[in-house]
Order: C-alpha cells, then sequence, then structure tokens
C-alpha cells in the first residue's frame, strides 16, 4: 500500500511539474536577423525578419516609463536602429496608456503607426503583434536633427508630419522594406 502511495505521489508531482512548464513564459529564439517568439502552453509563435543591413548591436535592459524594457537592438546604416522587444500584455497597455482591441488570446498583428516624439527628437515608427497575454513590439527610432543639429521638439505630431510628409513617408518606407512579422 505504501508503494501504490508513493508512486501515486511521484506520478501526481511529475505531472505538476509538467504542467507548470507548459504554462512558462513567451521563449525567445534569435538566429541573426529572424527572432522567433513562441507561447508553450498554446504553441502559438510569431516571427520577426529584419533586413541583412540591420546589424546586431546588443541586448538592451532600460526602464521606460516605469516598465522594464528587454530587447535585441540593432543599428542601421542610415543611423536608425530597431529594437525587437517582449512584455506582458498589461504592461505594454500601461505604457501606450489603453487596453488592446481584441481578447488576450490568440495572435494579432497591428498596423504599424509611426509618431512623432519630440521631447526624444525621434521618429518612431512601431509594429505591435499581440500573442496571447504577451506583445511583441518591433520598434524603428530614428532620430531627427535639422541641418543645424536643432531638434525640432517644438513642433505637434501633426504639425511635424504635416512640415516633413515626404521624409515621414520615405522614413515609413524604409521602416517597412526592412522589417517582416509573420505568424
Amino acid at each position: 500500500m505504501k508503494r501504490l502511495v508513493l508512486l501515486t505521489l511521484i506520478f501526481v508531482a511529475l505531472a505538476a511539474l509538467a504542467g507548470c512548464a507548459a504554462h512558462g513564459p513567451l521563449t525567445e529564439t534569435r538566429d541573426g536577423n529572424v527572432l522567433t517568439f513562441t507561447r508553450a502552453d498554446t504553441a502559438r509563435s510569431v516571427t520577426v525578419t529584419l533586413a541583412e543591413d540591420l546589424k546586431y548591436d546588443k541586448r538592451v535592459h532600460r526602464d521606460f516609463m516605469g516598465a522594464k524594457i528587454e530587447g535585441d537592438l540593432y543599428r542601421a546604416p542610415d543611423n536608425t536602429s530597431v529594437l525587437v522587444s517582449s512584455l506582458k500584455r498589461t504592461v505594454f497597455e500601461d505604457l501606450i496608456g489603453r487596453e488592446l482591441d481584441g481578447p488576450a488570446l490568440g495572435v494579432r498583428i497591428y498596423p504599424p503607426q509611426t509618431s512623432w516624439l519630440p521631447r526624444l527628437c525621434q521618429l518612431v515608427r512601431a509594429y505591435v503583434v499581440a500573442l496571447d497575454s504577451d506583445v511583441v513590439a518591433v520598434v524603428k527610432f530614428g532620430n531627427y536633427r535639422g541641418e543645424n543639429g536643432e531638434c525640432a521638439g517644438d513642433v505637434t505630431q501633426e504639425g511635424f508630419m504635416a512640415a516633413r510628409f515626404d521624409e515621414v513617408a520615405a522614413f515609413d518606407k524604409a521602416a517597412d522594406e526592412s522589417i517582416r512579422i509573420t505568424r
């Protein structure tokens, strides 16, 4: 009888460990300019493929607006950079100040959005993918300084986008050509 109880306890413990492992966090694998994010519990994944001219720089760990951001930083020959990162969906929603539309199940690729960040003097194009309860974000940063090196930081987003429409369109096109996201 003791053997049966002991075997049952061992079986239950192993099953519990296997169950915990299956519900683990989002895993990331990087092979050069191809990054794959996979959820162990649902087997859903997203692959981010970056253009060959983007060179891996380093793994970054930053505090940004109260959130710990960790990701892979790539540099482009045109002095722009791309950060590929993953976050919990709730943390991402806190960062952007709103909830993502749609349920926290499945994979949803949102249309990219471009923003002007006047305090940082940066043009940013963000690609966001909701992967169950996580978010994969790919962000292209372009430092924008005028010919004299001054930042147009006093310009609103609408004003900047309207005044530099062709430059913003070229930035968006270059970003779209260098970043590809697939399920």
